[in-house]
């Protein structure tokens, strides 16, 4: 029979444990034998009733590519609040000419900026002097970490203020005919000179991943020539022409456009596609939200950092990060890490895609092979598997975790 001072001992050692800073809430279980020997460089974990219960490798950082959208996700309900909505500000001054501000909406569209053309009009404005396209709410002067700036979507640059995802649809036919390829998108100058360097077929691309010409910057020049065209089709006459500046204090506001869409629904467009774009525009936002204008990607660490500390009372060598997207190689997260993560998400978990009935987040790169999510086979026990290996096993690993026992699984999830 144990000793007094033994128990107490035993017990305190317990609560110990369970006090761990780095991995609040969290008691860890042996290794699964069986889905070991399918991880030569990575590490998962699964943790039911708060417990892990399954891990391997689960306090080493590896790079999580697109799950680490679930960390930027928390930070934005957090720091934003699922109801935040980005406005997008229209602003006159005494010579006639229109601003367009922005604020980062990531979600500014062709449908939204066909409302908001309709207000200007119906607000009395039927002739300007300059359209003006003021992205001066970020001062994004780089790439982000891990993009290559190819032609694809996935790649489309930042800004202050862009439209469509800063990605165009253009249609190359045969005889080198240039159309829109998008019904609810005018065709716009820009799309004659990317076109021009496409050979036939649908494209739908970075519209930065092409050279600009003139003064204004790709994302500069869409915007511009997109309000443009919808005001040309309110009647609304542009005598001057589309230039890029900052909107002077002394100009007379119109109108204020609040996004469509919440944080909370962005957020849900954002894991089921895995965009990017939407990911580093929240990333960048959640920065201004703590540091003010304007955005930069410094800011944007900053304010993850505090809330990775003071959030998830996580420390950096359990969760780094460059960027928002999971773009970047030198993003790191511990397979705890995101199981404290997941269990703050779980309010939230209706956000992720389902495949197959579970909500999960995959990410992949080039031997970067991952998920993250929930098991409904486990009341939804939240999951993680984050592989940095040649062979993507993650699949098999993840049957393991639901069935304890290695099938084949047919699971597919987006990128």
């Amino acid at each position: 029979m144990a000793q007094p001072a033994t128990r107490i001992a035993a017990f305190l050692t317990a609560v110990l444990i369970c006090l761990h800073p780095c991995c609040p809430g969290l008691l860890h279980a042996g290794q699964n034998n069986t889905a070991s020997p399918l991880v030569s460089q990575g590490g998962y974990a699964l943790a039911p009733n708060g417990r892990i219960t399954a891990a391997k490798n689960s306090e080493a950082p590896f790079v999580p590519a697109s799950t680490l959208k679930i960390i930027t996700s928390l930070a934005a309900l957090d720091i934003l609040g699922p109801d935040y909505r980005f406005p997008t500000r229209i602003f006159r001054d005494h010579e006639g000419n229109l601003y367009i501000q922005g604020s980062g909406d990531p979600f500014l569209l062709t449908e939204n900026i066909t409302g908001i053309v309709q207000k200007i009009r119906d607000a009395g404005v039927q002739e300007i002097g300059n359209l003006i396209v003021d992205e001066s709410a970020f001062a994004v002067d780089s790439l982000t970490d891990g993009c290559d700036n190819t032609t694809n979507p996935y790649d489309a640059w930042n800004s202050g203020l862009a439209v469509n995802f800063n990605a165009i649809a253009i249609r190359v036919a045969p005889d080198r005919t240039v159309a829109a390829d998008d019904p609810k998108v005018p065709f716009l100058p820009m799309m004659q000179a990317i076109g021009a360097t496409l050979p036939p077929g649908h494209h739908h691309v970075n519209v930065n991943a092409f050279a600009a010409t003139g003064t204004l910057s790709n994302t500069q020049r869409y915007t511009g020539e997109l309000f443009a065209a919808l005001m040309e089709r309110e009647q609304i006459a542009i005598k001057g022409k589309i230039m890029a500046g900052q909107t002077p204090a002394a100009a007379t506001p119109i109108l204020t456009y609040s996004s469509e869409k919440t944080v909370r629904e962005m957020i849900q467009q954002c894991l089921k596609y895995s965009n990017n774009f939407i990911a580093n525009q929240l990333f960048l936002a959640c920065g201004t939200a703590r540091f003010g204008t304007p955005a930069t990607w410094d800011k944007g660490r900053a304010a993850l950092r505090s809330y990775i500390k003071e959030g998830l009372k996580l420390p950096e060598t359990e969760l780094a990060m460059i960027e928002g997207s999971g773009l970047s190689r030198q993003n790191r997260i511990t397979p705890r890490a995101m199981i404290t993560a997941l269990q703050k998400f779980a309010p939230y978990k209706e956000l992720l895609p389902a495949k197959n009935g579970i909500p999960i987040k995959s990410g992949t790169l080039t031997g970067v092979y991952c998920y993250a999510g929930y098991l409904p086979q486990q009341q939804d026990a939240p999951f993680v598997i984050l592989l940095n290996q040649p062979h993507n096993n993650r699949d098999e690993i993840l049957q393991i975790l639901i069935t304890g026992q290695k099938t084949k699984t047919t699971l597919t999830a987006r990128k």
